[in-house]
């Protein structure tokens, strides 16, 4: 026997009204993918000019050798290449679900749930983009341990390569445009409106 109650009739009659996702294309994602690749090169490249700049000054414009501390300081810039790039992705995610190349493309990374992805989201999202790091290196590893032999280190560099790429071309074939990272974050690209 039904009960009949106005608020559950109420609360029922109340769903939510579909929402369809854009989804991001493929063209979308590569050309906002090489804007930030751009991006990218540019904190490296600002990182090794203030390295090369403390060398320079240091070394009287090589009029003499410079010191130690700026060979120093050149190479702990060097060395904060990684970081700085893994913290502007981190922030660029975690703050609004976009990199400088999504935003010029319209285009924001959001959970599968439709949620925006916060900060773990943002480590999930960093943590899916080292594993094509990982590949490339695991490729390299390989390759240097079969050194050896000219064409078995070529194609542990080759299949390295080869699946860094699949993760990447598999936008253009799933449904919902997810790459790996995409897969191992649990995340989506889409198109703002």
């Amino acid at each position: 026997m039904a009960v009949s109650n106005p608020t559950a009739q109420a609360f029922q009659k109340r769903e939510r009204p579909a929402v369809r996702i854009n989804y991001a294309s493929f063209e979308s994602r590569v050309a906002a993918g090489t804007l930030d690749l751009l991006v990218l090169f540019i904190i490296a490249s600002l990182l090794v000019t203030v390295g090369s700049l403390v060398v320079l000054i240091s070394s009287d414009f090589e009029r003499t050798d410079p010191s130690s501390t700026s060979i120093n300081i050149f190479w702990g810039c060097v060395g904060l290449i990684p970081p700085a790039l893994l913290l502007y992705l981190f922030v660029s995610f975690a703050w609004k679900g976009q990199t400088v190349g999504a935003a010029v493309m319209q285009l924001m990374v959001i959970r599968s749930d439709g949620r925006p992805l916060g900060v773990l989201g943002a480590m999930a999202r960093v943590i899916g983009l080292l594993a094509y790091a990982l590949i490339v290196a695991a490729g390299v590893i390989a390759a240097y341990a079969l050194r050896g032999s000219t064409a078995q280190a070529a194609a542990a560099v080759g299949v390295a390569f080869f699946l860094t790429a699949a993760g990447f071309l598999w936008a253009a074939v799933d449904r919902h445009r997810r790459t790996l990272q995409d897969r191992i974050a649990g995340t989506i690209v889409v198109r703002i409106e």
